[in-house]
C-alpha cells in the first residue's frame, strides 16, 4: 500500500491534476472568505465561508479522483495490479490515501484565515476548526465515492462528471427541503407515513443537512457517522468491483 500510494501521490504532482485542485480551491475559497468575511459581514466567523466553500469540492474533487482507476483500465495497465501480489484493498487504500493527501494540504493551509480573523477581532478558534474538520470529512466521502465511480468505468472523463452530478444531487436535497413543498404535505390522506419517511430519507442523505452542524462549529457525532460511514461504504464498494473483476 505504501510503494502505491507514494506512486499516486507523486502522480498528481508531476502532473496538473494535484495543482488544479489546489489552485481552484484557493482561487475560490479566498474570493469567497474576501467577499463575505470582509465585505459583506464583517465578522470573524467562517460559517458562511464553509457553506459556500464547500460547493468547491463538487466539481473539483472529481477531477482529483477521476483517473485513479478509469485511466488504467483505459489503458490496460490495471493488468498489472490485478495481477500484482498485493491485496485489491492495499490498491484501493493506498489510491485513496493519495487523493486524500491532496486534499488535506488544500484543507490545512487553508486555515490561514483564521489568524488573518485574529488581525481584525477575536475569532472562535474551535468553531472555525470543527468547521475545517466537516468540510474534509465531506471531502474524504466525495474522494470515497469517487474513486468508486473510476473503478466502474474506463473513461475518466465519465467518472468525474457522473461523481459531480450526483454528489450536487444529494446536495441540493437540504435546499429542496428547506421549501414549503415537502411529501409530507402532498401526499394523500392514508399514506402520509409514507411522505414523512421520505422527508426523513432527505433530510438524512443531505450533504448540507449534514454539514449544517459542522459550519457552525458544532460536533454532532451523527454528521459524522454520516460522513465515515459513507466513506467506508464507498471504499468496500470499489474493492468488491476491483476483485471482481480481477477474478473474470
Amino acid at each position: 500500500m505504501k510503494a502505491i500510494y507514494k506512486r499516486e501521490l507523486r502522480a498528481y504532482f508531476k502532473s496538473p491534476l494535484g495543482y488544479v485542485f489546489l489552485a481552484a480551491y484557493f482561487f475560490v475559497a479566498s474570493a469567497t472568505f474576501v467577499a463575505i468575511n470582509m465585505f459583506l459581514t464583517g465578522r470573524t466567523s467562517l460559517t458562511d465561508f464553509f457553506t459556500y466553500v464547500s460547493l468547491v469540492f463538487i466539481f473539483t474533487i472529481p477531477v482529483l479522483t477521476m483517473r485513479l482507476f478509469a485511466e488504467e483500465r483505459k489503458s490496460k495497465t490495471d493488468q498489472l495490479l490485478l495481477t500484482a501480489p498485493v491485496r485489491i484493498t492495499d490498491v484501493v487504500l493506498g489510491k485513496f490515501l493519495a487523493a486524500s493527501t491532496v486534499l488535506l494540504i488544500g484543507v490545512a493551509a487553508s486555515t490561514i484565515y483564521i489568524p488573518i480573523m485574529e488581525m481584525y477581532g477575536t475569532p472562535a478558534v474551535a468553531e472555525c476548526l470543527i468547521g475545517y474538520l466537516g468540510l474534509f470529512l465531506m471531502g474524504l466521502f466525495f474522494v470515497a465515492f469517487g474513486t468508486f465511480m473510476s473503478s466502474i468505468t474506463e473513461s475518466p472523463v465519465i467518472a468525474a462528471i457522473s461523481t459531480s452530478v450526483i454528489i450536487f444531487f444529494l446536495w441540493l436535497l437540504g435546499l429542496l427541503g428547506l421549501g414549503n413543498i415537502q411529501f409530507a404535505r402532498v401526499m394523500p390522506l392514508g399514506i402520509e407515513w409514507l411522505g414523512k419517511a421520505l422527508d426523513w430519507v432527505m433530510d438524512f442523505i443531505s450533504i448540507t443537512n449534514r454539514m449544517y452542524d459542522f459550519t457552525l462549529g458544532t460536533l454532532n457525532l451523527v454528521p459524522v457517522f454520516y460522513f465515515v460511514s459513507l466513506t467506508g461504504l464507498f471504499l468496500f464498494l470499489t474493492v468488491r468491483v476491483i476483485e471482481r473483476r480481477r477474478w473474470k
